[in-house]
This record gives structure tokens, sequence and C-alpha cells, in this order.
């Protein structure tokens, strides 16, 4: 009896969730014409009643799910920030915090890079939201809605007015002032003495400590191009990281592309095995420190590295790779 109970209560429910109507629906609209490699803007309008909500899609918290939009097509080159609405803030007693949304009719756009090898002719984008939905007492259910819009490429080189975002278009997009030089100075170096706590870098302050005071013992290395060689070290480390990258994606208008050469630092930072061989390492240099373990090195590998330590050149190659 409470297996057919159940059966009931799993086929009725179905059919309560299948006769919702979302209270939101979705339309686009795009520029109609454009040239190969311009840019163009999709606006997405989320039509509902001021009783209804959606929620942020940068403005994340715990609880609400946030909106997401993606388009994709063969024209689809590269896709920027979608740009919205500035959010309202207010305390959602359903989730029991301070959540950020939008209420009634919300326009969003996003603005996309065509490819530059497109062949005149109409082509077809297509976009999908996915959004979750709520007023005072419910929330539905997250749903996509996806739709298209039609886009016709035009024979002829791209106009130099449409190859980036305007500047009004920037500044609503990212919602920020404009910060000075100064302040983006301080910001840099305050982040730079806040790092000295992450768990990659604490460790080796003792050994920069130790590299630096033992060239203070020597008359004949010159300190200010040391410390000059080790500060290019690290923003070499950078620039070469960066070259690399660029070089890998040069030329290519594909985004997922270019996002996966991209994601090549983010995959070394975030590799499970790499990160785990790096802090086993670490885990031997503090044992080693602490005197937990002992490494025994030859007489004659210690004459070589101390001769090496005393010499100039070889101070300055050290300070460049630590």
């Amino acid at each position: 009896m409470i297996k057919y109970f159940i059966s009931y209560v799993f086929i009725y429910s179905g059919l309560i969730w299948s006769q919702i109507i979302n209270p939101v629906s979705i339309s686009l609209e795009s520029d109609s014409t454009a040239r190969a490699g311009e840019m163009i803007s999709i606006s997405i309008d989320a039509i509902m009643d001021h009783q209804w909500k959606i929620y942020s899609i940068y403005k994340i918290v715990d609880g609400p799910l946030p909106t997401e939009i993606s388009v994709s097509g063969d024209a689809v080159g590269m896709v920027g920030l979608v740009k919205e609405p500035s959010p309202i803030e207010k305390f959602d007693p359903g989730f029991d915090l301070t959540s950020y949304y939008h209420s009634g009719d919300t326009r969003f756009v996003m603005p996309v890079r065509l490819k530059r090898n497109l062949d005149p002719g109409n082509y077809d984008i297509s976009v999908s939201v996915f959004f979750q939905v709520c007023n005072e007492r419910l929330c539905y259910p997250p749903v996509t809605i996806s739709d298209t819009v039609s886009v016709t490429i035009e024979s002829g080189e791209p106009r130099p007015g449409k190859l980036i975002l305007s500047s009004s278009e920037e500044n609503d997009a990212s919602g920020d002032k404009p910060r000075s030089i100064l302040s983006l100075i301080i910001l840099a170096i305050g982040g730079a003495i806040l790092s000295w706590v992450m768990p990659c870098v604490y460790p080796m302050i003792p050994i920069i400590i130790s590299f630096f005071g033992k060239l203070s013992e020597e008359k004949h290395i010159g300190k200010k191009t040391v410390a000059v060689l080790y500060g290019s070290g690290i923003a070499g480390t950078f620039i070469v990281i960066g070259l690399v990258v660029s070089f890998l994606s040069w030329g290519m208008n594909d985004a997922a592309a270019q996002t996966g050469y991209a994601n090549i630092g983010n995959f070394i930072a975030t590799n499970a095995w790499l990160n785990l061989g790096l802090g086993l390492l670490f885990i031997f240099f503090a044992l080693w420190m602490f005197g937990v373990v002992n490494v025994n090195v030859t007489g004659a590998l210690l004459s070589k590295t101390d001769e090496a330590g005393q010499s100039a050149k070889n101070a300055y190659i050290g300070s460049i790779i630590l």
C-alpha cells in the first residue's frame, strides 16, 4: 500500500510541476547587420512583473542561484562581460541573507566580437539564459531559456568605430570609477605585503633572508644589483608566461581556443598532482630546516657550492633564479 502511495505522489507531483508557467519570458535584440571582425551588442530582455525577481550575475551570495548568460555560434569570436543594471540590495527572509536581484523588466547587454574570417551571409547566434525566479513566498526551479538572433554579415573591412566598445558602454559595464595611478600603486604594494602570508610565499622568506644575509658579508658583490636582479626575476617570470600564452593564441579568433591557452597558468596553479608534489617538497624542506630530517651532503659538493656562492656572477644568477 505504501509503495502505491509513493508512486501516486511522484506521478501527481510531476503533473503539478508540468503545469507551472514560468513568470519570466526572454526576448532578444541585436544589430541586424555588421562586418566580419566587428563588435555587436546583443540585448537580452527579461520580462516579468515587479513581484518577481531574478538574481544578479556578478554579486553572488550563498543561497539564490545567479543569472548566467552564454552565447554560441559559428560567427562568435570573443565574448565580453555582460552589462547588467545595478541590482537591488535587500534582505531576503526566504534565504535569511542579503541578496542582489533585478525586479520587473530587466535588460542585459552582451558585447560579442564577430570572427574576422566570416563570409558575407546570414548567421545565427544562440543565446542561453540560466536563471532562478522568486517572489516573496516561493522560488521556482532554475531554468535555461535559449533563443537565437540573426546577423547579416556585409562585405568589407571592419569599421574603426565598431572594433571596440564605446567609452560609455565600457564604464557602464564595469560599474567602477576610474582609479588614479597612485591608488593602483598603493593597491599593488598592499597586495604584495599581504602575499607574504600566503602558504606558497611564507616558506620562502627564511630562504630569501638567508640568501641576502649571506651576500651582505661579501663586499665584492653589488647589493643593489642583486636586489634589482631579484625583482627583475619575479617580473620576468610573469612577462615570459604572458608572452608564451600570447604567442600560442596569436591570430586566433575562436574564444574557446583562446580561453584554453589562457587557462594554462590556471591549470598549473590548480592541478592537484602538481600542487601535491610541491606541497610534499615544502614539507620536506620544513622538516629539513627544523632538523627532523638530515641530508648528508658530500664534502666535495659543499666546497663547490661555497666557491660558487663567493662568485659575484653566480650570486647574480642565483638572485634571478630565486
